[in-house]
């Protein structure tokens, strides 16, 4: 027996200040626009784990990619439990962190944070709501921040976005209960948060909730289990860091972002038009073919689809504080489409690369990606680029 028992799905976008823009331009604007925009290419340095890259490092699962201020790689594998060190020019250094739940281990890692004057801040969010801190250079243990639950006792710590000078900039998100539909609690949010772990204030931003299917099944026997269904081509909210503590906000439907200060004050929304990109019947139906039966019936019951997928996939922020976004392709497209957005509103300049790489830092001239091989093995690529004027 399947009992459906509700669809848990963002509530109002609560995001302070938020000025809503839905990223609607004619077709003729937009092709005007797209046939604007300069392109350009990126220029592959090396490889870190690639089999035909010079280095003896095999990455399990890339969770997080950092460059200090003189330019040394880290890169946090949340399978090894290790955080590996490279050079400029990508020679393998060291490693520190190990696996434990002792000082200086890991029991996983989630996100990481190169903070000022190069410390290192690790986020272990998996048993223990913890961050472990390294010193710069030595990147020897140094101390950990044990991390508190907000005042209002129904979200839980999940993520590290960055420091803030003597403040952490953390993500929390409500723990949904079955027994609960109060949709004014089904949302996440940004905080700051101290170094004694506890955290400060009202939350600098509330952003919808990722949407799922929940549902139970009850078997013959009487068992009774609860399942839940991630919802295909669905929007996600994304904060990621700036230069001088900005925090940028995005939600996937649109190609638009706010802009907020160090203090949590909106200064700006950078704003892109796009064309909607349709889900087309042979994707929904190979979303279908991967739930189980059960999931399936719930889901052509009770789930609402979007008709088109979301504007982008992920984007991140350069050290110059441009935006550079990872477009939604067409179904038939062999390369994705970058843009970078400049905070005029304005593209800078575009460019292809292979979907399977996602840029996860820009510094300089230097672009520093995650990609996969096609047995799925993860490695690091760096590239260089020419700044556009």
């Amino acid at each position: 027996m399947i009992r459906p028992l509700r669809l848990w799905e963002p509530s109002l976008l609560f995001i302070i200040g938020m000025v809503v823009y839905a990223g609607c331009a004619t077709r003729s604007n937009l092709e005007d626009q797209q046939d604007s925009v300069k392109r350009t290419e990126l220029t592959e340095i090396f490889r870190l784990g690639a089999a035909e890259s010079s280095d003896a490092v095999v990455f399990g699962n890339i969770s997080d990619i950092g460059v200090t201020s003189d330019d040394q790689l880290l890169v946090a594998d949340s399978d090894a439990k290790v955080i590996y060190v490279f050079s400029e020019s990508g020679d393998s250094l060291r490693t520190f962190g190990r696996p434990g739940s002792g000082p200086g281990e890991f029991d996983s890692i989630r996100d990481m944070d190169i903070g000022p004057g190069d410390s290192v801040f690790v986020w272990d969010g998996r048993r223990r709501d913890r961050l472990v801190v390294f010193e710069p250079k030595t990147f020897r243990y140094s101390y950990d921040i044990e991390v508190e639950y907000p005042g209002d006792g129904y979200r839980t710590p999940i993520g590290l976005i960055s420091i803030n000078n003597d403040l952490l900039v953390m993500r929390f998100t409500s723990a949904y209960s079955l027994l609960n539909d109060e949709k004014d609690k089904d949302f996440d949010s940004i905080q700051f948060v101290n170094r004694e772990g506890r955290p400060m204030g009202e939350p600098l931003l509330k952003m919808p909730v990722t949407r799922h299917l929940i549902y139970r099944t009850e078997s013959a026997t009487g068992m009774v289990a609860t399942n839940l269904v991630l919802l295909p081509f669905i929007r996600h909210s994304s904060v990621k860091p700036g230069p001088e503590g900005t925090l940028y906000y995005g939600w996937s439907d649109s190609v638009s972002f706010d802009v907020y200060s160090a203090r949590g004050g909106l200064l700006r929304t950078v704003r892109y038009g796009h064309e909607a990109i349709p889900v087309t019947q042979k994707e929904m139906e190979e979303r279908l073919q991967n739930m189980s039966d059960a999931s399936r019936q719930v889901f052509l019951r009770e789930a609402v689809v979007p008709k088109t997928k979301p504007a982008y996939s992920t984007f991140t922020v350069s050290d110059e504080g441009q935006i550079w976004v990872k477009n939604t392709p067409a179904s038939d497209s062999l390369d994705v489409s970058w843009t970078v957005l400049g905070l005029d509103s304005q593209a800078v300049f575009g460019f292809e690369l292979p979907p399977e790489v996602t840029i996860r830092v820009v510094k300089g001239n230097r672009v520093y990606a995650e990609a996969e091989l096609e047995d799925g093995t993860p490695y690091v690529v760096v590239y260089d680029h020419e700044p556009q004027l």
